[in-house]
C-alpha cells in the first residue's frame, strides 16, 4: 500500500471512527441513565435520534464536501447532546457532569450557525459573538459546578456545595435566572449573522443558507420558550415529555437541514453548463462573459478581471487593478490560469466554494471563452497579416509594372523612335539616282519601326497606364472607353481621387470587364459608372451581352477578385444567361 492510499484512507476511516465514538458515547449515557431519575423510559429513542442525526450529518458532509469543517462541527453537536443525558446517571460524578455541562450542544450549533457554509468564522465580530456565547455558557457551568447549594432531603436547603463550602444558593439563582436571557439573544444574534450573510450572498449561496437559516429560526423559537417563556409564565404546555420530543426532533431537523443546504448548491452547475453551451462559437468579450456568469449565479457583484501581461495585473472592467486574495466580506477571489499562464481572476460568492464542482464549470466556461478569444485574435492577426501580404504583393507588382512601362517609354521605345527618324532622314537625304531597292527597303524599314512603337506602346500601356499615373482615374477611364470597339457609356461622377492602389484597381477591373464584354459577351454596348459610396469607391460594369460569366481557376474573373481583395474591397457578379453581365466592385477609399 502507498503512503497515498494509507493517507486516504486515514482520512476516510478517521470521521467514520468520530461517529462510532459519538454512538457509543451516546449508548453509554443511556444505559447509564436511571429511571428513577425522573427522566421517562420514552426519551430513549428521541435522544438517541437527536444526537446521531448529526453524527449521520458529519458523515454526509464529509463525503459531500471533504475539505469543509462543518462536518466536524456537525460531529461536535451530536456529541455534545449526550451531555445533558449524563445528568440522569446513577454516578454522583456521571451525574454531576451530565448536569453541569448540558447544553453544550446549543453553544456548538451556535458556532455552526456562525461558520456555515465554510466551517470557518470569517470575521472578528463573529469570534467575538461566539466568545461571549461561550463565555455565557462557561459562566453557567463554573455556576452549577460551584455555586449551586443541593437539596439535603429534609427540606431546609443547608447542605453545602459538593466543591466549595457554599450554603447560600442566592448566586446560584441569580446566575440561572439570568442565563436564558443572556444565551436566547447570544442565539438570536448568531441567526441575525446568518440572515445577514443570506441577504448578501449570492443566488446559490441563499439557496445554501435557507434550509439553515430556516432551521435556525426555529431552533431559536424553541430555545426562547424552552428558556424563557415557559419558565418565567410557569406554563406546563407542553408537558416535559412532549416538549422533549419537540426539541428533539427540532434538532433531528436542524441537522438536516445543513445536509440539504450544502447539497442544493449542485442545483446551480445546469446553470453554468447551460451557460457554456450558449457562448457563441468565437466567444465572448469579458464584459458579456461577466453579465452571463452574473445572469447564471444569480450574483449581481461578481466581476471578472482579465490577466494583463502589459500591466502584469488583474485588470477589472473599469481599469482597476485586482489583488488576488484581498476583498469584501463574503467575498472570495478564484485565480484561472491555462498553460501555465494566468487567464483571469473571478471574484465571487465565497458559498461557491463548497461545491467544487460547480467552481470547475465556471472556470471551464471563463477558460474556453479566453482560448476562443485567443485563438480568434490569432487567426484575426493571421488574416490580416495575409491581407497585408497580399496587398504588398499586387502594389509591388503595380510597381514594377510602372518600372517596366518607364523603362520601355524612356529607353527601348525611345530609341526605336530615335532610329525610325535617322532612317527617314537617310530617306530624305538619298539623291533621285539612288537605287530604288534600296530607297523601297528603307521606307519599309521606317514603317515597321512604326508598327514597332505602336506595340511597344500598346505593351507598356497594357502592362501600366501611363495616363492613370499622369492624368488620374477619370482620364485613363476616358481612354479605355476611346480605344474600346464596343460602344461604352461612361459616367464619372465628382469624387476625391483615390490611392494609387485602388485606382490601379478600378482601372484594371474596367479594362478587364470591357475587354471580356468585346471577347466573350456578344453585347452591342457596355455602361461604366464610378460614383462614392459607404467611403469608398463604387465601380460597376454592365452590358447587354449574353450573360452566364462566372468566375473559373486563373480566369480573369478570378484575378480580378485577387486584386479587388487585396485592396480590401469587395466583388459581386449578376450575370443571368441571356440577361447581361453586372459586376458592381466596391473598394475602400480610407
Amino acid at each position: 500500500m502507498t503512503a497515498g492510499s494509507t493517507a486516504r484512507l486515514r482520512r476516510g476511516t478517521g470521521p467514520l471512527l468520530l461517529a462510532g465514538g459519538g454512538v457509543a458515547f451516546g449508548l453509554l449515557a443511556q444505559a447509564l441513565a436511571q429511571p428513577q431519575s425522573g427522566r421517562p423510559d420514552s426519551w430513549t429513542l428521541p435522544d438517541l435520534a437527536a444526537g446521531w442525526s448529526f453524527l449521520l450529518a458529519g458523515l454526509l458532509v464529509r463525503r459531500l464536501r471533504p475539505g469543509n469543517r462543518c462536518w466536524l462541527l456537525l460531529m461536535a453537536v451530536g456529541v455534545t447532546w449526550f451531555f445533558g443525558t449524563f445528568a440522569a446517571a446513577a454516578g454522583q460524578n456521571a451525574s454531576l457532569a451530565g448536569f453541569a455541562l448540558a447544553g453544550a450542544s446549543n453553544v456548538v450549533l451556535a458556532w455552526l450557525l456562525l461558520a456555515y457554509p465554510t466551517g470557518r468564522l470569517a470575521t472578528g465580530r463573529e469570534r467575538a459573538l461566539l466568545g461571549a456565547i461561550a463565555l455565557l455558557y462557561a459562566v453557567r457551568v463554573a455556576a452549577r459546578l460551584f455555586l449551586y447549594v443541593p437539596p439535603d432531603g429534609t427540606g431546609c436547603g443547608c447542605a453545602p456545595n459538593r466543591f466549595l463550602p457554599i450554603t447560600d444558593s442566592r448566586w446560584y439563582d441569580a446566575v440561572n435566572a439570568a442565563y436564558p436571557w443572556a444565551f436566547t439573544a447570544g442565539f438570536g444574534l448568531a441567526l441575525a449573522a446568518a440572515v445577514a450573510r443570506w441577504r448578501r450572498s449570492s443566488r446559490p449561496g441563499r439557496r445554501m443558507l435557507i434550509p439553515v437559516v430556516a432551521t435556525g429560526a426555529v431552533v431559536a423559537v424553541e430555545l426562547a420558550y424552552s428558556y424563557v417563556v415557559r419558565v418565567q409564565s410557569g406554563l406546563a404546555v407542553p408537558t416535559a415529555n412532549d416538549l422533549f420530543f419537540l426539541v428533539a426532533g427540532v434538532r433531528a431537523l436542524a441537522a438536516g437541514a445543513f445536509v440539504i443546504g450544502l447539497r442544493r448548491l449542485r442545483s446551480s452547475r445546469s446553470a453554468v453548463v447551460d451557460l457554456v453551451g450558449g457562448l457563441p462559437e468565437h466567444g465572448a468579450a469579458p464584459d458579456r462573459l461577466t453579465a452571463a456568469l452574473r445572469r447564471a449565479l444569480g450574483d449581481p457583484s461578481l466581476e471578472l478581471a482579465a490577466w494583463s501581461p502589459e500591466e502584469s495585473a488583474y485588470v477589472r472592467a473599469d481599469g482597476r487593478h485586482l489583488q488576488p486574495g484581498v476583498g469584501p466580506l463574503g467575498r472570495a477571489t478564484t485565480v484561472i490560469t491555462g498553460d501555465d499562464r494566468p487567464i483571469a481572476a473571478l471574484i465571487h460568492d465565497e458559498a461557491l466554494l463548497e461545491d467544487p464542482g460547480l467552481v470547475s464549470a465556471i472556470v471551464a466556461a471563463v477558460r474556453l471563452t479566453a482560448d476562443n478569444e485567443r485563438l480568434r485574435d490569432e487567426l484575426e492577426h493571421q488574416l490580416a497579416e495575409v491581407a497585408a501580404s497580399r496587398a504588398r504583393i499586387v502594389a509591388s507588382g503595380d510597381a514594377e509594372r510602372r518600372r517596366i512601362e518607364r523603362d520601355l517609354h524612356d529607353g527601348a521605345q525611345q530609341r526605336l523612335v530615335t532610329i525610325a527618324l535617322a532612317l527617314r532622314l537617310t530617306e530624305a537625304r538619298m539623291s533621285g539616282g539612288a537605287d530604288p531597292a534600296t530607297r523601297q527597303a528603307l521606307s519599309q524599314a521606317v514603317k515597321d519601326l512604326g508598327e514597332a512603337v505602336d506595340e511597344l506602346r500598346d505593351l507598356a500601356r497594357g502592362i501600366h497606364p501611363a495616363v492613370l499615373s499622369e492624368s488620374g482615374l477619370a482620364v485613363a477611364l476616358e481612354s479605355l472607353a476611346d480605344r474600346s470597339t464596343l460602344p461604352v457609356h461612361l459616367s464619372v461622377r465628382p469624387f476625391r481621387e483615390p490611392s494609387v492602389a485602388v485606382a490601379t484597381a478600378a482601372y484594371y477591373v474596367v479594362a478587364e470587364c470591357l475587354t471580356n464584354v468585346v471577347k466573350h459577351a456578344r453585347a452591342t454596348s457596355a455602361t461604366v459608372n464610378v460614383t462614392e459610396a459607404d467611403h469608398g469607391l463604387m465601380v460597376e460594369v454592365m452590358d447587354d451581352g449574353a450573360g452566364g460569366a462566372a468566375p473559373a481557376p486563373r480566369s480573369g474573373l478570378t484575378g480580378l477578385v485577387d486584386r479587388v481583395t487585396a485592396v480590401g474591397g469587395t466583388l459581386s457578379l449578376d450575370s443571368e444567361t441571356g440577361r447581361g453581365t453586372h459586376i458592381r466592385v466596391w473598394l475602400p477609399c480610407a
